[in-house]
């Protein structure tokens, strides 16, 4: 399974979520995936994080967190905000 690792990149706290120095602007939760990211981790540390913080009480609402997750993963790669180390 693949890990991500943050991309080392500045960036400022707003009232509503982060701004980057990429132009990059995420809200707290994609922020706090962001922050997940500060050592390698793969997608399944992240998603337990986030069942223990939301406790999702049917299987549809873990789908969609896991989805959410993923999606949000895709976006910070492509935003250059975290790497995919594949092992």
């Amino acid at each position: 399974m693949p890990k991500y690792k943050q991309v080392k990149v500045d960036y400022r706290i707003f009232k509503n979520g982060y701004l980057f120095s990429n132009g990059i602007a995420l809200n707290k939760t994609a922020f706090e995936i962001w922050e997940c990211c500060r050592e390698p981790v793969d997608e399944n540390i992240i998603v337990k994080k986030f069942f223990e913080k939301y406790t999702p009480q049917s299987d549809e609402d873990k789908k969609m967190i896991i989805e959410d997750i993923k999606n949000c993963l895709n976006l910070l790669i492509e935003g250059n905000l975290i790497e995919r180390i594949d092992e």
